[in-house]
């Protein structure tokens, strides 16, 4: 056993399978080679293609858990996807929708990761992580402002909406379903998945 794996050994995080360790026994090893998996995450076996599709959702799912930001994203671009169809929005027009629903969501994905990986790399403030933020973020806003652009380009049709509206306010089980859906989104928002699970369990 080299010195560096034993020192991998030796830190709890590797048996806990923390990745963001911050520890000084952690940060002060050597970067692992680019192509080395650390046999915590492999025990031992070849990596297959599911495996990195499971790793790419678990990431994916993680980002929602944890980022505000990102379950915004995902429900207004539920809401656009599903009332798209009744205010007459063709095939092409859909297809726009959803690049820039899924721009959107990658940016706040990347804006997400490097984060964390600021956040990893530097203990105290640092200006430089500070500004690397701001950019990452900058990007991200960009691309919401201009989704939002798109989206008005795309949906606002004053009668087709007008006429929706008075087709879920005339018909009760409409609004009830609306109302029920707004209360769910609200909580998915600002208390994540884990909060809409605890309420319906509650109930």
């Amino acid at each position: 056993m080299t010195t560096k794996t034993a020192a991998w050994s030796a830190c709890a995080c590797v048996k806990k399978k923390n990745t963001l360790c911050r520890s000084s026994a952690c940060r002060a090893l050597p970067a692992t080679p680019f192509n080395m998996v650390p046999d915590w995450k492999t025990n031992g076996k070849t990596r297959t293609q599911a495996d990195s599709f499971r790793d790419a959702a678990r990431g994916f799912f993680h980002t929602v858990k944890t980022e505000r930001n990102m379950r915004i994203h995902l429900t207004a671009a539920v809401y656009v996807l599903f009332f798209s169809p009744f205010l007459g929005v063709t095939r092409s027009e859909y297809g726009v929708l959803l690049l820039t629903i899924a721009m959107v969501i990658a940016a706040e994905a990347f804006n997400t990761a490097i984060e964390m990986l600021c956040d990893y790399a530097q203990k105290s403030y640092n200006p430089l992580i500070g500004k690397t933020k701001d950019i990452a973020a900058g990007a991200v806003l960009v691309c919401a402002v201009f989704a939002a652009f798109v989206g008005i380009a795309v949906l606002w049709r004053p009668e087709a909406i007008l006429a929706l509206l008075i087709t879920i306010v005339t018909n009760p089980l409409y609004l009830v379903l609306s109302i029920l859906s707004l209360i769910l989104a609200f909580f998915f928002i600002f208390k994540g998945p884990c909060g809409v699970r605890e309420k319906l369990h509650k109930k």
